[in-house]
């Protein structure tokens, strides 16, 4: 069974942020992990949205990251809304960025967990 486990505590305009979320994909390989969750309780962002998560373990005294989707530019620029804003797609299941933030304190253990095989009537 894959299962992921983690506390996060985020300064978010000068106040301590938490949010708990329910996780519907994880994938790892190597020391990397990529995670996707719909949040179920927030201080800060709206409960029911998707967000993506990904963590890399450093390597040879190198930083843990982290990259998460809201840290990144995810806008359609080919959509807009009424006022003419480019309006922010959907995080779909398994979708993150790339682990881009290193880690000031703490860190991340990623264990590999391999796909179960496909069953042959699908294949």
């Amino acid at each position: 069974m894959t299962t992921a486990n983690g506390r996060s505590s985020t300064l978010w305009q000068a106040q301590i942020a938490t949010a708990k979320a329910r996780v519907d994909c994880l994938v790892t390989g190597g020391g990397t992990a990529t995670l996707t969750a719909v949040v179920t309780r927030s201080d800060v962002g709206p409960v029911g949205e998707r967000l993506g998560f990904s963590v890399g373990e450093g390597r040879a005294g190198e930083p843990d990251r982290l990259g998460f989707s809201w840290g990144v530019a995810n806008v359609d620029p080919e959509k807009a809304d009424e006022q003419g804003n480019v309006t922010a797609p959907k995080v779909g299941t398994c979708m993150a960025p790339a682990p881009f933030a290193p880690t000031t304190r703490g860190g991340f253990r990623v264990r590999h967990a391999g796909l179960p095989l496909q069953p042959a009537d699908i294949r």
